[in-house]
Formats: C-alpha cells, structure tokens, sequence
C-alpha cells in the first residue's frame, strides 16, 4: 500500500524538482501540505492520482510554448533527471495495484462471459440508441452554462491537451498489420503532419475561445479525482504493455462512442456558442466513423482470428473498463455542477472563469474544507467553505 508517508516524501521530491514558479508543463507539484495528519480517505485518493499522473507525464516530451528565462537544456536536465524520475516510477506499479487495479478486475469480470463477436456487433447500435448527454441535457436551458462548459474543457484538458500521446505508447513495436491500422488511426489524431489540424491544437481553439488558457497542465490544481482516474485508467492501458489487447478494447469503445458524445458536443457549441471554435468536436465527430471500422475490422478482427477467444475477453474487459471511467467522470462532473448551482441558489456561490498559474490554494475536500471561501474547478468560488460539505466525496477545491 502506497502510504501518505510515501506520498508526502515524493511529493516534496517532486516540488524540489519542479522548483520556484515553473512554467506549467514542468510543474509537477502534487498536494501534500499537511496530507500526512489528514485522515481523509479522499484527499490521500486524490495525492495518490496526482503522483500517478506525474509518473505518466514523465514519459511525454514537453516543451513551453513561450520562451522563459534560463536554459532551455538545464531545465530538460532537471526535469527528466532519470534518478529522480526513478524514484517516482519505483512507485508506479504500487499506485496502478491501488487505484486502478481494482477498476481493471470489475471490467474482467464483466468481460469474462462475453462473447467478442456479439459484443462488437452490439455496441454501435447500443451507443447510438443510448438517451441524450446528460450534461449537455442539463446546460441547454441553464443561464450560467458557459461556466459549467468551461469546467468540463479544464476537467478534460488533463488528456486533451496531450491528445494520442498515450495510444502513441501502443503502437511503437513490431506485431503485424494491425500496427499499421493503429498508426494510421495515430497520424489523424496528430492531424496527419499537418500541425493546425493536430486534435491538441483544436482543442486550445476551443479553451481560448472560453477564456481559458490553452498551455498544457497549467490547469492541474483545478483537476477532480474523477479526471485523474479517467486520465490514469487510460494510461495505465498504454504504458503496460503487457495490457494491449486491453488497449484494442480502449479504442474500441472510445472511438465507438466518440462518434456520437462528440457529434452532441459540436451541436451543443454550434446552437449555444456560436462563435466559439468548435472544429476538435466536428472532426471527431466525422473521423472517428472511421476509425471504428478501421478498429473493428482492421485490428479486433484480425487478431481474435489469429489468437482466439482469450484475446476477445481482454479486448472486452479494456472496452468495459472504459466505459466505467467515462461514465464515473461524467456522471461525478454533473454532480458537481448540480451541488455548486445549489449553493448558488443559497447565495453561497459566484460563478467565475478561474485564474491559470501562481501559487494554487490549499487543496481541500468536502471532509475537509472548514472556512473561507474555495474555488470548485472551472465553476468559480463558494462564498464559505460550508457550503462545500455537500460537494461529492471525491470532489476537489482550492482555498481561495
């Protein structure tokens, strides 16, 4: 068990490396002030994601996209310091038995009596007959929607903004045509060379037509442990390669259902915010019809063919434990909004856009706010930390 103790102490490895105000993509601070006298079962949760996330970040090329002082290669050196990333990854695999083992073991046994045949003949019809975005639902009629759409761009911009790094993970190696089927599936994910069309780019279109900043990670203090764990569950997939027929279920299902969220998204921004660049929404929505024919036929096919049906039930089990994380992060997001438009009522609440980089608040959770005044995500801020006790268990505030 990965204890706070542990977490405290690479925690203040990680703020000695990320040293004094660093630009955003190399601050890889997570929250431990005062983690080892809490007793919070959800704010150790939550340190705990963040260190897995800072192990699955190590593993990306990151560069600022504006010039800072000092040397660029200094600052390669020190962040990608392979001593101190080690100490970090002798962790990792703790951290992925913790959190997302278990998550990992619920898809295997859902996966264990389905067929593979039946259940990719079953999921396009499934996903396209589902009942409407229920997020979407909520902010059609809601007069501060713009504030909830801003939060739901922060909470997803953990992977976004780094959008295929992940499935770039899979595809390096040598295991026969379907690597050929994933790699093209990859070049439309980075915009087939062209860097305006790469999906990232998109989506910071999308952040800075909100008011929001578009630089990778500036966001991190905003981030709920849903998004973490949807982040690290699909991580935890591609980083292990021992997990790639899991992986094939991973795009199954997220390309599958893309097609659709995505399509409800750029209609959603088309009707309520029409001079927003909604192009990362349309895109997906019209590529990822290919991408799961491509999946299908190209790569599931093929390798169940060639390796049976325990492939089947690993590729199903990767697929179920995506379905379990999106539907966890988007039914934990509108739960969020609903309790801060709660408190709004109440007079508890101001609806805001929130500031990017600076020092962040004291990270609390609902067990553990007690006064002042917190800043829920991208929503804005609550007035008196009482008013936070009602949030979900799992969400994340920041002492304002």
């Amino acid at each position: 068990m990965i204890t706070r103790g542990d977490i405290a102490r690479i925690g203040a490895r990680l703020a000695e490396r990320a040293g004094d105000d660093p630009p955003a993509v190399y601050d890889i601070r997570i929250d431990t002030c005062g983690l080892e006298a809490c007793d919070d079962p959800a704010r150790l949760r939550h340190a705990q994601h963040q260190a897995l996330f800072r192990a699955y970040q190590g593993r990306y090329v990151l560069l600022p996209s504006a010039d800072g002082p000092g040397s660029i290669v200094e600052r390669l050196n020190r962040h990608y310091d392979p001593e101190e990333m080690g100490r970090l990854e002798a962790m990792r695999s703790g951290l992925e038995a913790e959190l997302i083992g278990p998550l990992m073991a619920k898809a295997a046994e859902r996966a264990a009596d389905l067929d593979i045949e039946t259940y990719v003949a079953g999921l396009l019809p499934e996903l396209r007959g589902a009942a409407g975005n229920p997020f979407l639902d909520f902010l059609a009629d809601h007069p501060e929607r713009a504030h909830h759409y801003r939060n739901f761009l922060i909470q997803s911009s953990a992977d976004l903004l780094a959008e295929a790094s992940a499935s770039a993970l899979g595809v390096v190696g040598e295991f026969g045509a379907p690597q050929s089927a994933l790699f093209r599936i990859l070049i439309d994910e980075f915009g087939y060379g062209v860097h305006g069309k790469k999906h990232s780019v998109l989506y910071r279109a999308t952040l800075r037509d909100f008011g929001l900043c578009d630089e990778y990670n500036a966001y991190w203090p905003l981030f709920d442990t849903a998004s973490l764990e949807l982040h690290n569950a699909i991580h935890h997939l591609f980083q292990n390669p021992r997990n790639f027929f899991a992986q094939i279920g991973f795009l199954l299902f997220a390309e599958t259902s893309y097609q659709r969220s995505t399509a409800q998204h750029f209609r959603y921004l088309s009707r309520f915010h029409p001079g927003v660049d909604a192009r990362y929404f349309g895109e997906h929505a019209h590529i990822d019809l290919h991408h799961t024919a491509m999946v299908t036929d190209e790569v599931v096919g093929p390798l169940v063919a060639r390796f049976g049906a325990e492939v089947g039930r690993e590729i199903v089990k990767g697929a179920e434990l995506t379905r379990a994380v999106f539907d966890r992060a988007g039914s934990h997001m509108l739960a969020v909004s609903e309790a801060f438009d709660a408190a709004a009522a109440q007079g508890l609440a101001t609806y805001g856009v929130p500031e990017a980089g600076g020092p962040p608040g004291r990270c609390v959770t609902p067990a553990t706010a007690r006064d002042g005044r917190v800043q829920v995500g991208g929503l804005g801020v609550l007035t008196e930390a009482r008013a936070f006790a009602v949030f979900p268990p799992d969400a994340i505030g920041r002492e304002a």
